[in-house]
């Protein structure tokens, strides 16, 4: 090709090319015309444009617009935008579109009326946020809240929902089935709902300070089905309620903050049930819930659910039939009388356990302490903290646990015609109305570990083994350590043994556990052991007025009568604990232990020659002196 036609083909292709976008350039010249009138007059603008002009150079009529035709179509509209308006809203709107085209506007080609229209435009459209937008929209819709029906309409919408100051009655069921956070308000459940009066299928849900209360007609007050549940300072009135629970976590997750406020009526199962899911109570503080039933937990949870953070002053019960329920401290005795039908398999200590009645353990199962204690209060009176009376061939375990009493109670634990395994237990007994660490009653003390004992000035002893009501023994395992803190330096026995010669009395592998067999027949720690004096105690030279029959220095209006024996756990007689020691050091007089009366009594008396000199040894030996 030679030079001519070369040029004469380059200066073709910028014609063309300049022609491209003039006619690029008009189109979005009347687009930002079109717009502009648009925001003036508040209208939505329909714009089409013809398909590309094509290559043989032609154009089409509606592709042949001049600026005049352009102003003169938004003037025929009732808007009238000069020229100079145009061209600063064209290069207002398509400064970006066209750079990569046909670069950027120059400088020099925009007026004064370009920068002008700019600011003004700029000026009249105030900059609105995202956040702001969303609050506006939210609060037409909290204002629209005045009963069920548009409530729904905002639960359809999603989002956050104020009902704060609120009172929604609910006549049918409600369902949640968006993604909202409801704040405040209270739902008040009515007659014409026969099942569960809100439920929840929303992907997430939050509740943050909620109150729901039921009709007499409802069930469940609040089911979350397969959903993430936040619930934040949360309250549930079921106390009329056909049955259910306050709340059911069923699939899904759940996690409780601030205070958690439940009501439980008569026909409730529970407070919350945890089905196939897994809830968090770790945050939440709840508040003391009056049980009207025996049977009724704060949670239960069941068919594989979890409760990954403990229940505030609760206790873990697991029962045969696959529940784990928690259990309020004050509830814990009832609630495991209760549910000795379902077959109790362990209890598990959160915390110290404050009782506010004697605990029986009546079945086998494992009490796990975690090395917190069972407290006796005032409130149990003259009883025992903790009664074995499993029976049969059931073993009661308890494991890592301890055992205090009040002032008001007597024994620590009391084995009473059962067997128990003991491993690693502290049975504190400084403070009682009368009693021991442990009485073994007819029964089978097992122990391993650590046993530690802490007594007081009105502590009869350690463990008193009492043959009155059956066979009675106590094996210590090798490994086994018994220690006594004696904290009133009254020197009483580690162990001591009561009505030898009504059924066999037991003591094995007491060398195991650092036991030393005295002369009495009764054991004392190897650090308490004394070697005997050989030497035969002197007689009084004047022999001191006897007392009653039972060897006691009080006189008989001094005497308390025994302990009556009101009704037991089921209803019949409960374990008595009485003995010749019991009857009469429980009331603070003391008495021969014993195994003293026998063989003592006749080397004394052969010794002093006389009954009153063998009296008076007696009590020097026992210490009954008072």
């Amino acid at each position: 090709m030679s030079r001519s036609h070369g040029r004469e083909w380059w200066e073709f292709e910028l014609t063309y090319t300049k022609y491209i976008h003039q006619e690029e350039t008009m189109k979005k010249k009347f687009l930002a015309a079109i717009m502009g009138a648009a925001m003036v007059i508040n209208v939505s603008p329909v714009i089409t444009f013809a398909e590309p002009a094509a290559d043989n150079g032609t154009a089409t009529a509606a592709e042949t617009v001049t600026d005049a035709g352009v102003t003169g179509a938004v003037s025929a509209a009732g808007v009238e935008i000069t020229e100079a308006e145009l061209t600063g809203a064209e290069a207002a709107e398509t400064e970006t579109a066209e750079s990569g085209a046909a670069g950027n506007v120059p400088a020099e080609d925009m007026t004064a009326a370009d920068t002008a229209l700019g600011q003004q435009a700029e000026s009249a459209a105030p900059e609105v946020s995202v956040q702001e937008a969303n609050s506006r929209q939210e609060g037409a819709v909290r204002t629209e809240i005045t009963d069920q029906t548009t409530l729904e309409a905002a639960i359809a919408q999603g989002g956050v929902i104020d009902l704060t100051g609120k009172t929604i009655t609910l006549e049918r069921a409600l369902t949640v089935n968006n993604s909202v956070t409801i704040t405040g308000g209270t739902l008040i459940g009515s007659s014409n709902v026969t099942g569960n009066l809100v439920t929840l299928t929303g992907d997430t849900v939050t509740l943050d300070g909620v109150t729901i209360i039921t009709a007499a007609e409802n069930k469940t007050a609040l089911h979350a089905y397969r959903i993430a549940l936040t619930a934040n300072n949360l309250t549930i009135d079921h106390t009329n309620a056909a049955g259910g629970a306050p709340v059911i976590i069923n699939g899904g997750s759940a996690v409780f903050t601030g205070n958690l406020d439940l009501t439980l009526g008569a026909d409730s199962w529970y407070g919350v049930n945890v089905d196939n899911a897994t809830a968090d109570f770790s945050g939440a503080s709840i508040a003391n819930i009056d049980t009207p039933s025996a049977t009724q937990s704060v949670v239960c949870v069941e068919n594989g659910g979890t409760v990954p953070g403990k229940v505030a002053n609760t206790t873990e019960v697991v029962t045969a039939d696959g529940q784990t329920a928690y259990v309020q401290d004050e509830d814990l005795p009832a609630f495991l009388k209760a549910k000795k039908e379902k077959d109790v398999i362990s209890v598990t200590l959160l915390h110290d356990v404050n009782l506010s009645e004697p605990l029986y353990l009546e079945e086998s199962m494992t009490v796990n302490g975690q090395v917190f204690y069972f407290n006796g209060t005032s409130a149990l009176g003259k009883d025992n903290v903790v009664t074995v009376m499993a029976g049969g061939s059931d073993v009661v375990a308890l494991n890592d646990l301890g055992i205090r009493t009040d002032a008001a109670n007597k024994s620590a634990l009391h084995i009473y015609r059962s067997r128990a395994a003991l491993q690693d237990i502290t049975l504190d007994n400084t403070n009682t109305s009368g009693g021991a660490g442990m009485i073994v009653n007819g029964g089978t003390a097992d122990v391993s570990g650590g046993l530690e004992i802490i007594l007081g000035e009105n502590s009869w002893g350690g463990i008193n083994v009492d043959g009155i009501n059956g066979e009675t023994s106590v094996n210590f395992a090798e490994g086994s350590k018994v220690t006594v803190q004696d904290t009133a330096g009254k020197e009483l026995d580690a162990i001591y043994i009561e009505n030898a010669d009504t059924n066999q009395v037991e003591i094995n592998g007491a060398e195991n556990a650092g036991l030393v067999r005295d002369e009495d027949g009764n054991y004392v720690t190897e650090d308490a052991a004394e070697v005997p004096d050989e030497t035969p105690e002197e007689p009084d030279e004047t022999p001191e007025e006897p007392g009653d029959q039972n060897g006691s220095d009080n006189t008989e209006e001094e005497q308390k009568d025994p302990e009556q024996n009101p009704s037991g756990n089921d209803g019949g007689q409960k374990p008595s604990d009485n003995s010749t020691q019991a009857s009469a050091e429980k009331d603070g007089v003391k008495s021969p232990k014993t195994g003293d009366s026998s063989a003592l009594l006749i080397a004394l008396t052969a010794l002093a020659g006389s009954g009153a000199a063998a009296t008076v040894a007696l009590r020097r030996k026992k210490d009954l002196t008072e």
